[in-house]
């Protein structure tokens, strides 16, 4: 039996029973032949985030009321299929989202459009972005496989920063915050709103924490400035630079429960071992409305970061491999510095009912690592990778009434050369991506949509190398593919919003976790022939009153493998994974409490170690006076101990715990 066409039968009629379902609603309204767009659509819209289903969007209002400074990976966890877990225990340092079960090296991760996974091993740090969050517009995620037009490859998923809006967002403020760990946060912004023909958002910012664990602090400071010249109603042009520096106590080795139940703030890396990374990011983008129906848009962008971190050999294989190793007082310490250069043109034609895209991307990456120990002279290792890629796409879309058809189809280069300590052959990828989707607008209430898509992403340097900082032999060059199946329902009312997501995802060569951290602290893959995840979404916001407001956000799925004959769960892939939230307003009062919980997962390949479930409450309660907005944050208020994740040792299990009850308070003037 063809299993695809089994499932794509399966998702057909479950549109057939939510359209009958369906079909009492409101009365069908045509959607009208006029074509409007205007400059702040096709700024990252049309080119980046056109897709008929429609993800989930938080607003700047909504990341403003939960930004403290955390790294972005917190409140991204309140999306369907989405968890966040940390080396330090709290929000701040190094964190971390899977989609679906995946982690960030398989989710296209942009800001406007611009690539901000590395060309390498295709993360994201968040460390390195300190305060990233005051200066968005807006965060989309997309949580199904997506043609990445720009960037690696989005196999779980988009995660889409779009940054400030120079014409509506025009409110300035200063902000402070202190809270448990000493933890602190200060930032001012000013916005011009638009003045002439020129509009300008600044931003400087400084936070610090010692983390939960003991001696993973952070340590970081940040300026975002972004500059728009409008030139008329139809072309701009946008300037954007984000400078970050931070500095952190390292806490990637984990520590075993046994240690845990002594001490649970005990860290698994020693204190010699730190990091200090400067990052910056710089676009320069063109938006222009060519003509009634041409929009244009134009883009360079350059990512560089520099930096360095210490890794203590001994604790490591103590830790790791064995634990009767014999000291060395061996202290390395690993450089590395790259270069992130590239660009795209992609112009937008509107021909009702159709829209066509075409576009063309092209980047090219290097970083090179070095290596020295505090016991001997010169370089361990002195070595650059080189990575190329270049895509060329073409999507449309034809609409009749209320039925709209879209097709993408792309071509993607990618090649990784490498000079160093061995001699080494460039590899070359090459790849044919596509997707196929449908939507009906039964009513303007009520739609339902279907998508398929293949797409294929390359290994990354440390898959390849086997987690070493030099090349000694190929682990692997095999590329992953998958295939993924979504069929979905959204209802749009006055008082209820909803989308209900059925997915399934087939992959080929997929790179799984096998549980173990290589000596970069980057955790090892292996290829396995066969593999799928499968699961339910569900995204919903009710207001049984205008002041109160509930909201969900929960999946379940299945995630196999089939890895040397044996059948196993994914690594770090819950099978329920629950956010819940309710907010209430009243004479000036926010009141918010959230529930989020994820199901036990296990951290090895053969699935002997398993973290239990975790579930935490949080309360929220803020006070507005005029321009002036006070809030106190409790988190985990009933105490409950958690682990986040979890790693193989010399002993058997090390796990990662999450911070026990804690506290946050802040003030936020506006101007």
């Amino acid at each position: 039996m063809n299993t695809k066409h089994l499932h794509l039968s399966q998702f057909l009629s479950l549109l057939i029973l939510l359209s009958s379902f369906s079909a009492y609603a409101a009365d069908e309204t045509s959607q009208s032949d006029t074509i409007s767009h205007s400059l702040d659509e096709i700024t990252v819209v049309s080119f980046y985030r056109a897709n008929l289903r429609s993800g989930t969007t938080l607003s700047r209002d909504e990341i403003t009321t939960q930004n403290r400074g955390q790294e972005p990976t917190s409140v991204i966890a309140r999306m369907p299929s989405v968890f966040s877990y940390s080396d330090t225990g709290n929000e701040y340092g190094y964190s971390y989202i899977r989609i679906r079960g995946m982690d960030q090296s398989r989710i296209n991760i942009t800001l406007d459009g611009m690539p901000l996974n590395d060309g390498e091993d295709m993360g994201v740090y968040f460390s390195n972005f300190p305060d990233f969050l005051s200066s968005m517009h807006s965060i989309k995620v997309e949580n199904n496989t997506s043609i990445a037009n720009n960037g690696v490859a989005g196999y779980a998923g988009s995660v889409n920063f779009e940054s400030v809006n120079l014409k509506s967002d025009t409110t300035s403020s200063a902000y402070a915050g202190y809270g448990s760990f000493n933890t602190l946060k200060l930032s001012a912004e000013y916005n011009t709103g638009l003045k002439g023909k020129f509009a300008g958002h600044f931003k400087v910012s400084h936070q610090q924490s010692d983390g939960y664990r003991h001696h993973a602090y952070n340590n970081a400071q940040s300026a975002f400035v972004k500059l728009g010249y409008f030139f008329n109603s139809r072309h701009r042009i946008d300037l954007l630079s984000f400078v970050g520096q931070s500095r952190n106590g390292m806490a990637w080795v984990g520590s075993s429960a046994e240690d845990i139940a002594l001490d649970p703030r005990i860290n698994g890396c020693s204190e010699a071992e730190k990091d200090h990374y400067i990052q910056n990011i710089n676009k320069l983008q063109y938006c222009g409305i060519l003509s009634d129906i041409v929009t244009l848009t134009a883009s360079a962008y350059y990512n560089f970061a520099d930096g360095y971190y210490t890794f203590d050999l001994d604790n490591y294989i103590r830790n790791v491999y064995d634990t009767n190793w014999v000291e060395t007082g061996e202290i390395d310490k690993y450089y590395q510095r790259f270069h992130y250069i590239g660009g795209n043109v992609a112009p937008k034609f509107y021909l009702y009912p159709f829209e066509l895209t075409a576009g063309i991307n092209a980047s090219t990456f290097n970083r090179l690592h070095q290596g020295t120990n505090n016991l001997q002279e010169g370089l361990l290792w002195d070595n650059t990778g080189y990575k190329n890629d270049i895509s060329l796409f073409i999507k449309g879309s034809y609409t009749y009434r209320n039925l709209s058809i879209g097709a993408n189809v792309q071509y993607r280069h990618a090649d990784f050369d490498y000079r160093g300590e061995s001699p080494f052959e460039r590899i070359n990828w090459d790849f044919l991506n596509w997707s196929a989707n449908v939507r009906w607008n039964i009513n303007r209430h009520n739609s339902l949509y279907m998508s398929a898509t293949q797409t294929h992403r390359e290994p990354s340097r440390s898959d390849m190398f086997g987690g070493e900082e030099y090349f000694t032999y190929l682990h692997t060059t095999q590329a992953e593919r998958v295939i993924d199946y979504e069929a979905g329902y959204n209802i749009n009312l006055q008082n209820l919003t909803a989308n209900i997501n059925l997915y399934h995802m087939n992959f080929s060569d997929e790179l799984i976790l096998n549980g173990a951290i290589g000596p970069n602290g980057q955790p090892i893959h292996v290829n396995a022939a066969q593999s799928h995840r499968s699961g339910i979404e569900i995204s919903a916001e009710y207001y049984p009153i205008a002041s109160l407001r509930l909201t969900n956000n929960s999946n379940y799925s299945i995630n196999h493998v089939k890895h040397e004959g044996a059948t196993f769960n994914h690594v770090l892939s819950p099978s329920w994974i629950v956010n819940q939230e309710v907010g209430y307003q009243i004479a000036g009062f926010d009141i918010g409490v959230g529930m989020r919980y994820r199901s036990s997962i296990y951290f090895d390949l053969s699935n002997l170690y398993l973290i239990k479930p975790s579930l935490r409450f949080n309360i929220s309660l803020a006070y507005t006076y005029r321009n002036i907005t006070a809030g106190i944050y409790l988190n985990n208020i009933f105490n409950n101990q958690s682990y986040s994740n979890g790693m193989l040792g010399a002993n058997g299990p090390l796990y990662f715990i999450d911070s026990p009850r804690n506290v946050f308070a802040d003030i936020r003037v506006r101007f």
